[in-house]
């Protein structure tokens, strides 16, 4: 179903997250009057930490995500419990030492592939793309035109093209780099989708995976046909970790002017739910401190229960009444 490139040992000169074979693809596929489409399902970069000796990716041992690398000061954090631990220096699985940060943006990308491929249409097609109508239209007539197209996941819905040859995930380690408990599910999807938006044209479109950690366990079972498997081991760990379908889960979202009050707000409204002693009831705040968005200050709780209905009527007049207050079910 897949061809996956081993990025520790096929590296181009230009970047070590572009290969060679990679490079050798878009020439042939250029020369064929045909377009690639380089998927990389981050806009912006953030690392994450790989253990080049056993290919374990290090995740969150509260919440089964991959763990995102922070420089100023180094340590690695969990982006939904917000957990911080220092950075290791053997990985935990087999001891080995040869651990290594790895993360890159589709902006550096466009950037590289500009300067080595200066004669060519390269269009970056991510959410600067669609910030109006006019940008819209823009961005359908650079789509239609451009030769290589760089995409994140708006590429992989609502959009159809000729003449895509060959489709590239440029790390496949990202997609399980979300903070959300359905992060390979989701990766599963946008894999399965970017097969079905070109393969039901006349031609077949090649699709190959870039990845330093080819033999890891959770890019193995991303990369097979075996949906079955698939669902049964996810249906598994989900059971394990006591998500959804096993439970219920909600976030509770605060938002305020005053980061002060954001917070204060949200500690008290985890002090009520864990007054109902239930069994499995699991609350927790996201980070220690609020982050902002479009002016606000947010804060946000998980909760975690098998009839979370049954919780809310407890806070319900606080949910009423609250505008800043918002109910996510997941």
């Amino acid at each position: 179903m897949f061809l996956t490139i081993n990025l520790n040992q096929d590296r181009s000169p230009i970047s070590n997250y572009i290969s060679n074979t990679l490079l050798s693809e878009i020439d042939t596929t250029l020369k064929k009057w045909e377009k690639v489409l380089l998927y990389l399902n981050k806009r912006w970069a953030y690392s994450s930490l790989i253990c080049e000796d056993c290919q374990h990716l290090f995740e969150c041992p509260n919440c089964d995500i991959s763990l995102a690398v922070h420089n100023t000061p180094e340590h690695l954090r969990c982006h939904i419990c917000n957990n911080a631990y220092n950075i290791p220096i053997n990985c935990n699985k087999c001891m080995g030492t040869r651990l290594k940060s790895i993360g890159i943006g589709t902006q550096k990308i466009e950037e590289i592939l500009k300067k080595y491929y200066t004669d060519k249409i390269i269009y970056r097609f991510d959410s600067d793309a669609m910030k109006n109508i006019s940008s819209k239209k823009a961005a359908l007539w650079e789509l239609e035109n451009a030769d290589i197209i760089i995409g994140t996941k708006m590429i992989t819905t609502g959009f159809n093209f000729q003449r895509i040859w060959c489709i590239w995930v440029l790390l496949i380690e990202w997609e399980l780099s979300y903070p959300s408990y359905d992060a390979e599910e989701k990766a599963y999807t946008n894999l399965r989708q970017l097969i079905g938006r070109w393969n039901r044209k006349t031609q077949k479109t090649n699709i190959i995976l870039q990845t330093f950690i080819p033999k890891n366990s959770l890019i193995q079972r991303l990369t097979s046909a075996n949906f079955k498997d698939f669902l049964w081991e996810t249906l598994t760990e989900r059971k394990e970790y006591l998500y959804p379908p096993f439970t219920q889960m909600i976030t509770l979202e605060y938002r305020h002017k005053d980061s002060k009050k954001t917070l204060s707000f949200t500690q008290k409204l985890e002090n009520t739910l864990k007054k109902h002693d239930k069994k499995n009831l699991y609350i927790f705040l996201r980070g220690s401190s609020t982050f902002k968005k479009n002016n606000s200050h947010h804060a946000t709780l998980i909760v975690k229960w098998e009839n979370i209905r049954e919780l809310l009527w407890n806070i319900e007049k606080t949910i009423i009444s609250e505008s800043g207050l918002s109910v996510i079910f997941h």
